[in-house]
């Protein structure tokens, strides 16, 4: 019986990877792609009213299919002008080329975001970044090749809210979202990876959650759309 139940497992892993192993696009040459997105799923928010400050950086993770290069070895990215509304130097600055290290099989891509101007106090823009062949490296995956970061200045709903914030904070509103950020004294992380490492990972934010939960159960208010926020059971 537990060999019957050994053979399923191990069947059902290889299955996954063979999944995985159709959508990669044959080349013999090592490919790169981007872990974190996916078509779909492909973008992260940035709004400078999390942080109060006029510059900062995001980091995008790119990983490498193959074996890892024995030279420095430099990436391809560019970006889709077609599909990108921030203007460069004013709201983003980029390096001139990303590589991949001695050995390594990922590289940290710094994007510099800048608040620069005004359009982005009612507005979101973008910045629209591709992976491309180079004689060196190929896309591993097509529907992994692509990264849209959007900067604004506006209010914005996480986008792992309904994935993890909700068991904490119930359901979303702005007005909630702004009595998280008088309560906690700062915004919520920009990705869900980094609440594991933000002080007090995940039971920090419950201890937040049921806060914010006790200032509305004794305070009568409605959100942006005129809606009582009710009370929820917070984890």
């Amino acid at each position: 019986m537990i060999r019957n139940i050994i053979l399923i497992y191990i069947f059902t892993i290889l299955c996954i990877g063979c999944h995985e192993n159709d959508r990669l696009i044959y080349t013999t040459k090592p490919s790169v792609f981007f872990p974190d997105y996916v078509t779909g799923k492909d973008s992260v928010t940035y709004s400078f009213r999390m942080t109060k400050e006029d510059r900062d950086t995001i980091y995008l993770t790119a990983k490498l299919v193959g074996k890892s290069f024995e030279t420095r070895t430099p990436i391809g990215l560019k970006i889709d002008k077609d599909q990108t509304t921030a203007q460069e130097g004013i709201y983003y600055e980029m390096e001139d080329s990303y590589w991949f290290e001695l050995g390594k099989g990922e590289i940290k891509i710094p994007i510099y975001l800048i608040q620069g101007g005004t359009d982005i106090d009612d507005d979101i823009l973008t910045i629209a970044l591709q992976l491309i062949p180079t004689e060196d490296i190929d896309v591993a995956y097509e529907d992994k090749s692509r990264v849209y970061v959007r900067i604004t200045n506006k209010l914005v709903k996480p986008s792992y809210w309904e994935d993890l914030l909700i068991i904490y904070f119930g359901e979303y509103s702005q007005v909630k979202h702004e009595k998280c950020i008088e309560v906690m004294g700062h915004d919520f992380p920009l990705t869900m990876a980094e609440i594991a490492t933000f002080p007090g990972s995940y039971s920090y934010f419950m201890t937040q959650g049921r806060t914010v939960c006790y200032y509305y159960a004794t305070h009568n208010e409605v959100d942006e759309n005129g809606k009582k926020i009710e009370v929820w059971d917070p984890f």
